[in-house]
């Protein structure tokens, strides 16, 4: 197993980082609180593959350049990699933008080791996996068995079921942090699901004064890939994943807010490596609620329900996004060879699936489910609509035209591989697909928004 030194003081990260780089490129982490702890493990063990600063106030840039110059005083030839971006570049570094980009890091972390992504999917691990009590819930029911780990006399190790499924267990957890255990033990072929699970720790850091839109946006997609997960397997919302879900939207609000203009929103969409579900929901965010500012009826109210429908609208279509990437649209998963029959239907039933979705959110907003299925055009929920009828809610009718717009910028910038946006040629458009006066008075209101 690979050696990594993660210098970090952040709790949340830290667990998440361990176990993500254990599970997919099986990589021991040993956390260090500073960069002078991580020096002084050095001294001691200098055999490290590689060695991860998490960014953060405690550590500047000169610290951090300083700190690289000594490794070469050392002659210990040990990749860096930064996850955060200083003001200046680090030498002999690899920074990767946002220090919540766990792919990126798995990513840079494969490059190093010279895994292979076959390599990433057959990896052999034993039969228990161990996982830092910081990711348990145990006032939850436990989605899986949890195991404790003893050494036995001969220097073995033998591990106990402490908690079956199902079970609340926060007084049995209490008395094993109290012992001193830092990690128990899960069955590994349940590993990645908890992990996925896990993710959603990361919406805590959403309330760090500190996180920039960049790093909202990261741990946002993060987080609805793990919700999309969660739903598609369960078919319904639990508290857990319904809290997740609203700070996620609270988030993609904040972001919409405070970029003022479309351009400097697809600016920083396309920085971020972000899938495309989760691009084109914020984007089509974004154009919603300043068409919602411009129309004569529209409240900040609606704008929120429209930010709630548009976050579960496409919730179905993650995973298939995920798992068939060159997709960028619902025709291509439709027209694709590779997608399953199955596979198509969920396409084409995705609006109905997320509509009663979300009839299973606590205190759901009034009329989003109704939103969320007509929002194809369709009152079924059931296919697309080759024409656009008036049978349908004012919002769905907004989410129609915005998604349409984001959809189009979307495909031009893939295309002509530039930001570019003629909105005199997308107005033109639009009108000429949606005929009825409804859906001009928000043709309307896009033109006036002077993105």
């Amino acid at each position: 197993m690979s050696q990594a030194i993660l210098i970090s003081n952040n709790s949340v990260t830290n667990d998440l980082l361990e176990v993500n780089l254990r599970a997919y490129v099986a990589t021991n982490v040993t956390v260090k609180p500073s960069l002078e702890s991580a020096l002084d493990l050095l001294d001691q063990s200098p055999n490290v593959d590689a060695i991860i600063i998490f960014k953060d106030s405690a550590i500047d840039g000169e610290q951090v350049e300083a700190f690289v110059a000594s490794l070469g005083d050392k002659k210990l030839n040990i990749p860096v990699v930064i996850l955060g971006e200083y003001s200046q570049k680090i030498p002999r570094t690899l920074e990767i933008k946002s220090k919540y980009n766990i792919k990126g890091l798995l990513q840079a972390m494969a490059k190093i080791l010279e895994i292979t992504a076959k390599d990433m999917a057959s990896l052999k691990v034993g039969k228990y996996f161990p996982i830092p009590l910081g990711l348990f819930h145990p006032s939850d029911p436990a989605y899986c068995e949890v195991f404790l780990r003893t050494q036995t006399e001969d220097f073995d190790y033998q591990y106990q079921k402490i908690v079956p499924v199902g079970k609340p267990w926060l007084e049995e957890f209490k008395q094993y942090r109290d012992n001193g255990e830092t990690h128990l033990y899960i069955d590994s072929q349940k590993r990645l699901h908890f992990i996925n699970q896990a993710s959603a720790a990361l919406v805590s850091e959403l309330d760090n004064k500190d996180v920039t839109n960049d790093e909202r946006v990261e741990i946002t997609q993060q987080a609805m890939g793990m919700v999309a997960e969660e739903v598609f397997e369960n078919q319904e919302i639990s508290e857990q994943v319904a809290e997740v879900s609203k700070a996620c939207i609270s988030s993609i609000t904040k972001v919409v807010k405070s970029v003022p203009k479309l351009k400097g929103m697809l600016e920083m969409l396309l920085e971020n490596p972000s899938d495309y579900c989760y691009k084109h929901s914020v984007l089509t965010t974004f154009i919603a609620s300043k068409i919602i500012e411009k129309i004569s009826w529209g409240t900040a109210e609606q704008q929120n329900k429209v930010a709630f429908s548009l976050f579960f609208h496409d919730i179905f279509l993650v995973p298939l996004y995920k798992k068939y990437p060159d997709a960028a649209s619902e025709e291509d998963l439709l027209f694709s060879e590779d997608v399953s029959d199955d596979q198509k239907q969920v396409v084409l039933d995705h609006a109905k699936m997320a509509g009663e979705l979300v009839k299973t959110f606590p205190r759901c907003p009034i009329g989003a489910d109704m939103i969320i299925t007509q929002h194809h055009g369709m009152t079924s929920g059931q296919g697309f609509a080759n024409s656009f009828k008036d049978d349908i809610s004012p919002l769905a009718k907004i989410m129609i035209v915005s998604e349409d717009i984001a959809v189009g910028i979307l495909e031009d910038i893939n295309a002509e591989k530039k930001i570019k946006i003629d909105t005199v040629r997308i107005c033109n458009e639009l009108v000429n697909k949606y005929r009825n006066h409804t859906y001009k008075k928000i043709i309307d209101a896009f033109h006036e928004t002077k993105l």
